[in-house]
Formats: C-alpha cells, sequence, structure tokens
C-alpha cells in the first residue's frame, strides 16, 4: 500500500512539473510571437517614415512602443511621427500606400495562423487558460477591427486588450462621456498657460474663463488627464498606481476620451510632441507633449458577477510589461525619494472590502526586490486613500525578466492569498 501510495505521489510531481514546464514553454513561444509582431511593426514603421506616411508612420510606431515599452529607439521614432503628423497632411503615392496595406494585411494573417497554431499546442498540453488566450491573440488579428490606431478608439482597443488579459469586459467609447471630455481637453487647451490648470487644478474648470462648459467640468472631474496622444496616454494611465485603478474596474463600461492640441490639433490623437514618459510625474504619464488628453471613466454599469471582483495587474502571464513607473499627481512615492522607480503591482479590491495587514512579496529569481507599499490601511498618501493595494518597486524592473508576486492580507477578517507571475519587456 506503501509503495502504490508512493508511485501516486511520484506522478503526482511529474505531471505537476509537466505542466508548469508546459506553461514555461507557452510564455516563451508566445514572447517569441510578441517579438516577431513587433520587429514588422519596425518594418511597416519605417515604410511608412521613408514614404511620408505620418498618420500610419505613428500607429506603427505606437504599436512597437506597445510591444517594446522600453525601447529609447521606438520612443524617437514615435515622437518623431507624432510632430511630423501634427503638422504635415500625407498625401502617399498609390504604389506607397498599396505597398503599406499589402504589408499590413500580410503580417495580420501571418499573426493570426501562428497564434491559432499556438493555441492547438497548449490544447494538446492541457494549457486551457493560455489556449483561450492565444485564441483571442488570432482573434484580434483576424478581425476587420483589429488597428492600432492613433485615436481614440485605438486607446479603447489598447484597453480592452489589456482589461482581456485580466478577464475583465470589454468596454466602448461613449459618444456622451466622449463630448465632455472634448470639450474639457479643449478647455485646457485654451488656457494651458493660465496657473489654474497647473497640477491638480487641470481637473477643474473656472466659469470665468474661455471655453468652460457644465459638460467639460463635469468630465474634467471624472477622469484621467494626461498630455500625449490618446494612445500613448492610455498605456501612461495604467503604468502608473491612481489612475489605473478605475480603468480596470470590472463594472465599467463605457469611457469617454477628449484630445486637443496646444497648436490647435483636431481632437484625434494626431500629434503630441516628444514624449517625456516616466519623468513627466504628471496625473497618468503617457508621454509629455502639447496636447491634452482627458480619459473620462464615469460610464460604469451593473455588477457583472461573471467578471472577476479582484483585479491584479500586471495581470498574470504578462508578458513585456514595462520596467518604469510613468509618474503621476499625486504622487505615491515618498517625499524626498528618488522617482525612478519600478512598474507599479497593484491589486484592486472593488466591493468596499476592509483590507488589513496587507503585505507583497515581489521576487525574481528567488531575489526579494525592494519597494513601496500602499494600502487601505496604510495609505501611500493620508490626503489619497485608496481602496487597493499597490507595491512600487524602488527600482526599474529589470528586462527580459520573470517576476513572482505573492500578497497576503486579511479581507473582511479572513485570511487572503494571492500568487501570480508576469514577465517584463526590453
Amino acid at each position: 500500500m506503501r509503495k502504490m501510495l508512493a508511485v501516486a505521489a511520484v506522478a503526482s510531481c511529474a505531471l505537476l512539473l509537466y505542466a508548469e514546464d508546459s506553461a514555461a514553454e507557452y510564455e516563451k513561444r508566445a514572447k517569441k510571437l510578441e517579438n516577431e509582431e513587433g520587429l514588422s511593426h519596425v518594418s511597416l514603421g519605417k515604410h511608412c517614415e521613408n514614404t511620408k506616411m505620418w498618420k500610419e508612420a505613428v500607429e506603427e510606431w505606437s504599436r512597437v512602443a506597445e510591444i517594446f515599452p522600453d525601447n529609447k529607439e521606438a520612443t524617437e521614432h514615435l515622437a518623431k511621427a507624432q510632430e511630423r503628423a501634427d503638422v504635415v497632411v500625407s498625401r502617399p503615392s498609390e504604389k506607397d500606400a498599396a505597398t503599406y496595406a499589402t504589408g499590413l494585411a500580410t503580417m495580420k494573417k501571418t499573426m493570426a495562423k501562428k497564434w491559432r497554431d499556438l493555441a492547438a499546442w497548449a490544447t494538446s498540453k492541457g494549457l486551457e487558460s493560455e489556449a483561450a488566450d492565444a485564441v483571442a491573440r488570432a482573434e484580434e488579428f483576424e478581425s476587420a477591427k483589429k488597428t492600432t490606431g492613433t485615436g481614440k478608439q485605438g486607446a479603447v482597443d489598447w484597453l480592452n486588450g489589456e482589461r482581456r488579459k485580466c478577464k475583465l469586459p470589454p468596454v466602448e467609447l461613449g459618444d456622451e462621456l466622449t463630448d465632455g471630455a472634448q470639450k474639457h481637453a479643449e478647455y485646457l487647451v485654451k488656457n494651458d498657460a493660465h496657473p489654474s490648470t497647473k497640477g491638480l487644478g487641470a481637473h477643474r474648470e473656472d466659469e470665468n474663463l474661455p471655453g468652460y462648459t457644465p459638460e467639460g467640468a463635469r468630465a474634467g472631474m471624472q477622469s484621467d488627464i494626461g498630455r500625449s496622444a490618446p494612445p500613448q496616454a492610455m498605456k501612461g494611465m495604467l503604468g502608473t498606481f491612481y489612475h489605473r485603478m478605475p480603468l480596470l474596474h470590472p463594472d465599467l463600461r463605457k469611457v469617454g476620451i477628449g484630445y486637443a492640441t496646444v497648436s490647435g490639433g483636431n481632437g484625434e490623437g494626431e500629434g503630441a510632441g516628444e514624449g517625456r514618459g516616466r519623468g513627466g510625474r504628471w496625473g497618468g504619464g503617457g508621454g509629455w507633449g502639447r496636447g491634452w488628453c482627458v480619459i473620462d471613466y464615469s460610464g460604469k454599469g451593473e455588477r457583472d458577477e461573471k467578471a472577476p471582483r479582484v483585479v491584479a495587474y500586471p495581470p498574470d502571464k504578462a508578458t513585456s510589461v514595462q520596467l518604469h513607473f510613468a509618474g503621476e499627481e499625486p504622487d505615491p512615492i515618498p517625499p524626498g525619494e528618488d522617482p525612478e522607480c519600478g512598474m507599479p503591482v497593484t491589486l484592486g479590491f472593488v466591493d468596499g472590502e476592509r483590507v488589513t495587514n496587507a503585505a507583497v512579496v515581489l521576487t525574481a529569481g528567488g531575489v526579494t526586490v525592494d519597494g513601496y507599499l500602499s494600502s487601505p490601511e496604510k495609505p501611500a498618501r493620508a490626503d489619497f486613500p485608496n481602496e487597493g493595494i499597490c507595491f512600487i518597486p524602488k527600482d526599474p524592473l529589470s528586462a527580459n525578466t520573470k517576476y513572482h508576486v505573492k500578497v497576503t492580507a486579511k479581507v473582511n477578517d479572513e485570511d487572503f492569498v494571492k500568487e501570480w507571475d508576469f514577465t517584463t519587456g526590453k
């Protein structure tokens, strides 16, 4: 009997190790496909630059910057394309436009097939969650709506990609919310030099200043606000703590996005100045340019019982995670400390749970990462309470590294433990 139990235990351990090895292999293969897509967008981006298709160049370099979030060259190309798109109307030849369209279509078809193949492989290994993820990736490329986009819908598409990784339902661009957000963005442009729009004042409107509207004033008080085009601003928001949380609420159904440039942009995300990224110390990061981007996150619907009510970010098994904290105001970093920190790790509680005794252990290769902890019981700022748990590494994360997160706490006086992994990009 003991021998049978021992054999069973050995077999169980072998199966567990097999599953872990298969999951690690999936992450490796998925990472390879993401890198392949990124390099394809690099080629398309360079073609667009050479043919002066600046709007399309912004789309391509936006995707490159998303896949390789800490690649300096991609950021520089994106900033250049954004600057040109702001002042130059693209008029490519039919041949150049056709070459770009063919290249983009071929890339999408190729990537869709490779993700389908990876889904089949994951299924053969019994990796149900990974197989579903690969199918969803393939469907994104197969969909006619698949686009990186420089405008408002592009930002929503990107947000939905991140929400999908968190197993959250998608959101849509709401007309009424967007109208208010656009009015507030235009108010900020008209009063860009006014002292009242500096810092957190950017959320408020003064009825005595030009461009004031009740709709814009309302939108400003329920929005994340950045200074780059919508897709870059949205990505910046998720690189923060405070500005991230409302965008990952499970009951969020609609967002509104407004964008206008100080030089008189068109509100469709075509033209922000040079990105300043994490150095911006701005509400939501997302780069620092000549524009104002307003993202209204007030469009919540009914409670979604199927969606997770505790939301981890970066999500489990995420890859190409950015290395740096994007910077925001209010600033959760203690006064006097180096602001050049790592990507925040958050766990959102959305149902009013009482969270106490929170602790976060972030490790890489068995080495514990030092950082700043914020919790409902002990918030980073006494003047800015938070419902979730946040851990911000004191230093930027290491590139191409797998991290393990373990969060422990008392939730409504019950023991709570959650563990997950993610892998950084370049």
